[in-house]
């Protein structure tokens, strides 16, 4: 069932409710809506404030991050936020005006050094800081009263792999331990070592067969299609260790950087735990669940929490970010007899601006997309419903947010 959450009149995150519930108080003048999505209602009389342990799962990646939260009995919100890709760009061409206009002014003195060495120290990429507070900023706009975070840190521990601190359940002969083989496939790149295909499912291989004395160790695996892997079992293929590349355990850098950052912030809003990807994955494949981001997230927060109820998707969102504003003033070109164009124009009209939320010809509830030059409002397209309209035929319902929940 979707959940309504509900604060209190002091702001604070209470258990969420279902959607009747919500409706009454409402209708009596108990509460009113504080945000629309997720629809959120705020309480205008004091209440108890009691409230239920909530563990949130975070599973941390570079273009998209999985967040799940969940009480004892039932999932309470997931997400999957979809990281902005283009704050490099931006990045490169802002130092590009900057270069064109300390061009045009030649004249003045130069400041390329204006700033200390001490300013830049422990600085964070913008793209990585933007990836991060990303994820902060949805964390703290959860309207839930979170009792522990967990984190999936790393995909694979390398203690683990160099001195053998392996957990006893995976000690089996019929299964490798799936620390190992998330290892191997890291270090090959995801790749068939020996016919070069990657976009196919992937098996760790023994150079020496566990049956002539080969061992669980990350020096005698390789990554294998398999195809070829059936091959070399049927002895149509021979793979020995002058084949095997030498080791190297690569890592996804992006995804690791900035997460000491990320911690800290998270460590203001709930205590904050750390776990392998290794375990995600076989919590994951021991009851038979597909591999998403928001899937991940709900394994990692019911792996330490202990909690064994069922995923579903009634309170999935899907979270997209929509850049406010921006310093740009003019585009990079010139245009032939127009001479230099403004960047924005038209941003706002009759105090709507673009991503508000209007209720169009008293029924139909859109985003605003764009502002014509015509004095239009413009909205998605569908069918059946008006895609433009002036703007006296819209009432403001709420007002356009950085953070778009869809």
């Amino acid at each position: 069932m979707k959940k309504v959450y509900v604060v209190n009149k002091d702001g604070k995150s209470l258990m969420p409710t279902n959607p009747a519930k919500a409706r009454i108080l409402l209708k009596e003048g108990k509460a009113k809506v504080e945000k629309r999505k997720p629809f959120t209602i705020k309480l205008t009389y004091g209440s108890s404030g009691y409230v239920q342990p909530i563990i949130v799962g975070i599973d941390k990646g570079a273009k998209y991050t999985g967040v799940c939260a969940m009480s004892e009995n039932e999932v309470l919100f997931s997400a999957q936020i979809n990281h902005r890709t283009d704050v490099k760009d931006k990045m490169e061409n802002r130092k590009n005006n900057r270069r064109q206009r300390r061009n045009r002014l030649w004249y003045r003195e130069a400041r390329f050094n204006n700033r200390s060495s001490s300013k830049k120290s422990g600085r964070i990429p913008p793209s990585i800081k933007t990836n991060v507070e990303e994820v902060v900023r949805v964390m703290n706009k959860i309207r839930l009263p979170i009792s522990e975070i967990y984190v999936e840190d790393v995909q694979v521990d390398i203690r683990g792999l160099t001195e053998g601190n392996t957990p006893k359940d995976y000690q089996k002969s019929n299964r490798l331990d799936e620390n190992l083989r998330m290892a191997c496939l890291i270090r090959d790149d995801y790749t068939c070592q020996y016919c070069g295909k990657s976009n196919c499912k992937l098996e760790a291989h023994h150079i020496v067969f566990k049956s002539n004395g080969g061992s669980d160790t990350i020096t005698n695996l390789i990554s294998l299609c398999s195809d070829c892997h059936k091959k070399v079992h049927k002895g149509l293929i021979n793979i020995t260790y002058g084949f095997k590349k030498s080791f190297q355990l690569k890592m996804s850098q992006r995804s690791m950087q900035g997460k000491t950052y990320m911690y800290e912030k998270l460590k203001g809003l709930a205590p904050v735990n750390l776990i392998f990807g290794y375990e995600t994955a076989k919590f994951r494949k021991r009851n038979n669940l597909e591999k998403d981001h928001d899937i991940d997230a709900f394994c990692i927060a019911s792996l330490r929490s202990g909690y064994t109820i069922n995923y579903n998707k009634d309170n999935f969102y899907n979270i997209n970010f929509r850049p406010k504003q921006t310093r740009r003033q003019y585009f990079d070109l010139p245009r032939k007899g127009k001479g230099r164009i403004r960047y924005q124009v038209n941003q706002e009209i009759e105090g709507l601006r673009k991503g508000d939320i209007v209720l169009v010809k008293g029924k139909f509830e859109k985003q605003i997309n764009s502002i014509y030059s015509n004095g239009n409002v413009a909205f998605k397209r569908t069918k059946g419903e008006p895609s433009a309209v002036k703007p006296n035929k819209c009432k403001l319902l709420e007002k356009s947010r950085t953070v778009v929940y869809t």
